[in-house]
């Protein structure tokens, strides 16, 4: 005979691994994941001496 599982199990179990795995992702060290600048000379600066692209995020701050 097959056993039967309340509906919410399965979503649940599905939100306490992706939980899990958010929690070990962390970073190690106690610095950040990604610098940010808010000078465009600077980033045009680090993006040339690195080779990187950059990201450039246009907001509205008062």
């Amino acid at each position: 005979m097959a056993r039967t599982f309340h509906p919410l199990v399965a979503p649940a179990a599905r939100m306490l691994v992706c939980a899990a795995v958010l929690a070990l992702a962390q970073p190690v060290r106690g610095e950040p994941a990604v610098t940010w600048l808010e000078s465009y000379e600077d980033a045009l600066e680090e993006a040339r001496r690195t080779g990187k692209p950059i990201f450039l995020a246009f907001r509205c701050a008062p």
